[in-house]
């Protein structure tokens, strides 16, 4: 190989070897609803810098590494100021276009107004009198969005620059292709997420899913979705296998915003409250999520056994639990690990059921046995 093609192929080996041990420095905030990080770049892995960067809605925001919270740097002045590593303060962001630059070194940062380039495109309608637009959120002048949003009243219109010289409507909801002064779109009051591109004009209001989520019901790691009505503000579950543990309610499967508290079994969540503590048992659960204020009550009480007696033996076990009632037929058996993941499902109809438990690890499960329509809910130990 010639040396020189041999010298310029090692040093664009080495150079990739150096840039790639940059770290992965990020912003986050209220713009991007706490959820999405835009990534900054790096020549020298200490200065990182963003280039008209929209941030269309005012609010905190946040340095982290690698999109994650483990190393975080916030502040507490805007337009500039030093960041304080793994601070609680937001840096309070004012809505605008930035060039952003943020000195990993000595922790300086800088947001320096700039135009945008991008279209200002908002909502706007009956949940404010038709008064001032809401603006949206765009990464590239096309698709614009809004997340988890409160229409407090019907109807709804998008227009640019905070004024009807250029606006749209539609006659269709959720969903739609919107029409250059078009009529007012017939949206019903609730909280969405507001989706528009401005090329096409098609535009969606989808209803902001609540979820319950937390070691108490199926991991951290696992939305349980909730049901909804009245607007989307009451919610509820249903029949739901709880064990001993912690769980939070939160919007769009993200933690952006969350509700929490240390009262149980009823009380009232706040955001980035603590979590709930829960006790094992079946329960239906409610949340108004305008309040905050949820309740978490037992499906069945004892009385609702009084006729069923079943009975799980031997409890604790190495082998077989075995399921019997010698009042009526069981109609299913589902058995839980400690976590909240079904494990074991069988609808047989029987007086008496054995369960295989040598396949379990060794641990704790709670069994919910139906019979007549009822269940009840049993702790079980794998020894």
């Amino acid at each position: 190989m010639n040396k020189k093609l041999l010298f310029s192929f090692l040093m664009i080996f080495n150079l990739s070897i150096v840039f790639a041990q940059f770290d992965n420095i990020s912003i986050i905030g209220q713009f991007t609803g706490w959820s999405t990080d835009i990534p900054m770049n790096t020549t020298d892995g200490v200065v990182y810098t963003l280039t008209a960067q929209n941030i269309a809605v005012a609010g905190g925001v946040k340095f982290r590494k690698d999109n994650s919270w483990t190393e975080n740097w916030g502040g507490a002045t805007f337009p500039s100021g030093t960041a304080v590593p793994n601070g609680p303060a937001d840096i309070p962001a004012t809505a605008g276009t930035y060039d952003i630059t943020f000195n990993k070194g000595n922790l300086t940062y800088t947001f320096i107004p700039v135009a945008s380039g991008f279209d200002n495109i908002g909502v706007i309608g009956g949940f404010n009198s038709f008064a001032e637009s809401v603006p949206l959120v765009t990464f590239d002048g096309i698709e614009y969005s809004l997340s988890d949003f409160h229409f407090s009243a019907n109807l709804v219109k998008f227009r640019q620059d905070n004024s009807w010289a250029v606006n749209w409507g539609g006659t269709t909801f959720p969903s739609g292709v919107a029409v250059f002064n078009g009529p007012d779109i017939p949206l019903t009051a609730a909280y969405y997420n507001v989706s528009f591109n401005k090329n096409t004009l098609a535009y969606a209001f989808n209803q902001t899913p609540i979820s319950l989520i937390g070691n108490g019901a199926q991991g951290w790691e696992t939305d349980i979705p909730m049901t909804s009505s009245a607007g989307g503000e009451e919610f509820t579950l249903t029949n739901i296998t709880l064990v001993d543990g912690f769980v939070k309610f939160r919007a769009n499967n993200s933690w952006a915003k969350n509700w929490g508290s240390s009262a149980f079994p009823s009380g009232t969540g706040t955001h980035n409250g603590q979590d709930i503590p829960v006790t094992a048992g079946v329960y239906d659960i409610t949340l108004n999520r305008t309040t905050g204020v949820y309740n978490f009550v037992l499906a069945l009480s004892v009385s609702d056994f009084d006729s069923k007696k079943i009975s799980v033996y031997p409890n604790p076990t190495n082998d077989v639990w075995h399921f019997s009632n010698d009042v009526t037929t069981i109609q299913s058996i589902q058995i839980y690990d400690s976590i909240g993941k079904l494990i074991y499902d069988s609808n047989q109809i029987a007086t008496s059921v054995s369960v295989d438990a040598s396949k379990f690890m060794s641990g704790i499960y709670f069994a919910k046995v139906k019979a007549d329509n009822a269940i009840q809910t049993f702790k079980l130990v794998r020894n």
